[in-house]
């Protein structure tokens, strides 16, 4: 919400929401390494270049998003997430025979009530 309204790009953004995060990640990172749990490190560098790149597999999807959202605006950016898990869904059910129980039935049912309630208040505006 802070960031919507200050009204910044989407990449200083990042930038500054990372920053805000960077001293809560090595602190963490300090108190694995001294539990000795730090996998990490020049014994193993397939797993320190897999656990590298992982920092740039979560940003840059979130990079792309921020964007997105940002020339979209919210309001579409949010029925992606409920388009996704529906394609997700139907996927599932037909192409990869799920089983559809009544917990996931009931829970479908409730999302795309959400969005019929959404695309109703969309459409008296």
């Amino acid at each position: 919400m802070i960031r919507k309204k200050i009204q910044i790009p989407a990449d200083l953004g990042l930038f500054i929401e990372s920053s805000f995060a960077t001293p809560i990640a090595m602190l963490a990172f300090y108190f694995i390494t001294k539990s000795g749990n730090n996998y990490f490190g020049i014994n193993d560098i397939n797993l320190s270049i897999w656990l590298f790149l992982a920092g740039a597999m979560t940003l840059i999807p979130l990079y792309l998003y921020l964007r997105g959202a940002e020339m979209a605006g919210l309001g579409p950016a949010g029925m992606i997430f409920f388009l996704a898990p529906t394609g997700q869904f139907l996927l599932g059910f037909y192409y990869f025979n799920e089983t559809l129980d009544v917990n996931k039935l009931i829970s479908f049912i409730i999302i795309w009530i959400a969005v019929a309630i959404y695309l109703r208040d969309l459409a008296k505006d």
